[in-house]
C-alpha cells in the first residue's frame, strides 16, 4: 500500500510539474530513436522522403517525447532525483518494489519535427483503487504529461499509469 491514503492521494489530482525542459528535436536523434524502435520511415531520416510524405521538416516517430525520460531534460530543481519514478516527483510513496507500469496512451496533435524544442508539464489526472484479481489492493495513479513545442502549442499528451500492489508476486515453485 501506498503510505498516503487514498483520500490523500485524490486530493492531488490536477497537481502538475514542468517536467521537461529543452527537449530539442534534433536530426540526429530522430534517426536513432526511429532506429531502436525499428521504424524504417525513411522520413525520419531524410528530407526528401519526409517532403514526399507532406512534410517540410522531418518528422520524429510518434512516441519521440519518451525520449524526455533521460535525466539531460530535467528542470534544475529535479537534477537530485537519479531516475524518472514519477512518484518521487509528486511525493507519492508508491514503493518502486511493489510498482508495475500499466497503460500508455499517446494522444498525438501532431508529430515533433526537426527544430522543434519541447516542455513537457506532467500533471497527476485520476486516482484510484481496486481489488485484483489474485486478491489485495491496487492504486493505480494516472500521469498525463503535454509536450509543448517552443511556441507553446500541444504536440502529444502522454498518459502512463503507474500500479502499486499490496505485496510482490510471489515465487512460482511449480516445476
Amino acid at each position: 500500500m501506498p503510505g498516503n491514503a487514498i483520500e490523500e492521494l485524490k486530493g492531488k489530482i490536477g497537481e502538475s510539474r514542468k517536467l521537461v525542459e529543452g527537449l530539442a528535436v534534433e536530426s540526429g536523434k530522430v534517426e536513432e530513436w526511429a532506429r531502436a524502435i525499428k521504424d524504417d520511415n525513411p522520413a525520419h531520416r531524410d528530407e526528401a522522403a519526409a517532403r514526399e510524405q507532406g512534410f517540410d521538416r522531418i518528422p520524429a516517430s510518434l512516441t519521440f517525447p519518451r525520449v524526455s525520460l533521460f535525466p539531460r531534460y530535467r528542470p534544475d530543481e529535479y537534477a537530485d532525483l537519479d531516475d524518472h519514478f514519477l512518484p518521487r516527483y509528486f511525493d507519492i510513496d508508491f514503493d518502486p518494489m511493489y510498482t508495475v507500469n500499466g497503460e500508455v496512451e499517446f494522444e498525438i496533435e501532431r508529430p515533433a519535427m526537426v527544430g522543434d524544442v519541447l516542455s513537457g508539464t506532467t500533471t497527476i489526472a485520476d486516482v484510484y483503487q481496486r481489488e485484483g484479481s489474485r486478491g489485495g489492493q491496487m492504486t493505480f495513479v494516472v500521469f498525463e504529461t503535454e509536450y509543448r513545442d517552443q511556441n507553446d502549442e500541444l504536440v502529444t499528451t502522454v498518459r502512463l499509469t503507474l500500479i502499486e500492489t499490496e505485496g510482490a508476486a510471489e515465487e512460482s515453485t511449480d516445476d
